[in-house]
């Protein structure tokens, strides 16, 4: 049998009973329409939890904090945090190029300061965390600029009493339509000048008023903090970024242990914990496995009903076409040319099915990360091809599958017999 009359065949099946294969299409179009919308999504969600974290989260990270030591280590002499530990880290050869940097922050009540012609302020004061920050610190965080400028080189290297701030602190203190310009800040007692203001950071959902948030923070030159509140240069963390590599997941291991052995020769006690991405975010990546296998197992079960259906609209068409089939079989067609017809069309009607599931599927998510980027701020659009593969995949499995019996059912039909069905 030519491919042409195979064409015309399912022609012949899809046009017969317009409704009926519509319907038939349908579980495997929402099957696969599903795994594309879900997967986009999913990914879609993921970027934007990551983006609005309130914390450094990046694979390639590992953070020390400061910890009580042990009971029994208490009388021993020990030495807090510092910033010579981010110096001895990054000059270690044994942990191949790994760069550091180190922060420290402190709660503290901040007003503005309004000048003779200066409009008043919105509010007198309100709390805010005043981080010490170097260059690096708008990137290790996913931090934006909403106007002004981000801290630079010369503000360390001078100890400039300058300032980020968040944006609820530019809101409340200042008004969002107020431009900057040369606008100051009294902040435990001293004066800063404003150079810029961070984009507004909510977490995922809204919600949180805590100087926790980014929103409430005010970056500062670290070399300007430690002159100003810590003089002995104590550190509240440091963090650790690996050199890029294959196998970062196994030397993150590996850099844990180092960093935490040369940590304990120098501070005589464990008065610190290093934790790397995997360690912290363990359980975050594990619940978020499971909401995407139940998620993408919901999608299978709407491409196994459409696999029902299609299976069920074959077995129609084999008693419809039954006379056929017999006058087909006595002209000299053999079974495996009547089961070859009858699976290709099972497998084109679901492989239609996934075409247009996966037009769908795109579509739909163009939609949701149009609205929910609407209503919940920067969602990204996203389409993840490993998804568009797996749909028009499963969707071709699916009419092969299911289309096998009864392909199968109307090749063994005996030749007699089917010429006397009417």
């Amino acid at each position: 049998m030519l491919a042409l009359d195979y064409a015309r065949s399912v022609r012949h099946t899809l046009s017969s009973n317009r409704l009926r294969a519509a319907l038939t299409l349908l579980g495997t179009v929402i099957g696969a329409a599903s795994i594309v919308l879900l997967a986009g999504l999913l990914r879609s969600g993921e970027e934007m939890l990551v983006y609005s974290s309130q914390r450094a989260s990046e694979s390639d990270l590992i953070q020390v904090g400061r910890e009580q030591p042990l009971p029994n280590l208490m009388p021993h002499t020990r030495r807090e945090l510092g910033r010579s530990d981010e110096e001895m880290i990054e000059q270690s050869s044994l942990l191949d190029g790994a760069t550091a940097s180190s922060e420290s922050s402190k709660e503290m009540l901040a007003e503005p300061i309004v000048g003779p012609g200066d409009p008043a302020p919105q509010n007198r004061e309100m709390r805010l965390r005043l981080v010490s920050a170097s260059t690096e610190t708008p990137s290790l965080y996913r931090l934006e600029i909403a106007q002004g400028r981000a801290l630079v080189t010369d503000d360390l290297v001078e100890r400039r009493r300058v300032c980020v701030v968040g944006w609820d602190v530019w809101r409340r203190l200042f008004g969002e339509e107020t431009k900057l310009g040369g606008q100051r800040l009294r902040i435990g007692g001293h004066q800063w000048t404003i150079v810029g203001v961070l984009k507004t950071k909510s977490i995922f959902g809204g919600g949180g008023d805590g100087t926790w948030m980014w929103n409430r923070k005010a970056l500062t030159p670290e070399t300007t903090f430690d002159a100003m509140f810590r003089p002995e240069h104590r550190v509240d963390v440091v963090y650790v970024r690996l050199k890029a590599s294959r196998e970062l997941s196994a030397r993150t291991k590996v850099v844990e242990a180092l960093v935490g052995q040369m940590l304990r020769r120098t501070h005589n006690v464990e008065n610190f914990s290093v934790k790397g991405k995997n360690s912290s975010d363990g359980q975050e990546q594990l619940i978020l496995s499971i909401i995407k296998g139940l998620l993408l197992s919901t999608a299978l079960l709407s491409l196994f009903v459409g696999g029902i259906n299609i299976m069920n609209i074959m077995l129609v068409t084999v008693t419809e076409r039954t006379r056929e089939i017999g006058v087909r079989r006595a002209i000299g067609a053999t079974p495996r040319a009547i089961t070859i017809q009858f699976l290709l069309e099972a497998t084109f009607i679901a492989g239609v099915g996934g075409l247009v599931g996966v037009g769908s599927g795109v579509g739909l998510t163009w939609l949701s990360a149009h609205f929910i980027g609407k209503s919940m701020g920067v969602f990204a659009f996203h389409i993840e091809t490993w998804s568009v593969l797996l749909g028009l995949g499963l969707s071709l499995s699916t009419g092969i599958v299911f289309g096998l019996f009864p392909a199968i059912r109307a090749s063994r039909l005996d030749p007699v017999e089917a010429l006397r069905f009417e």
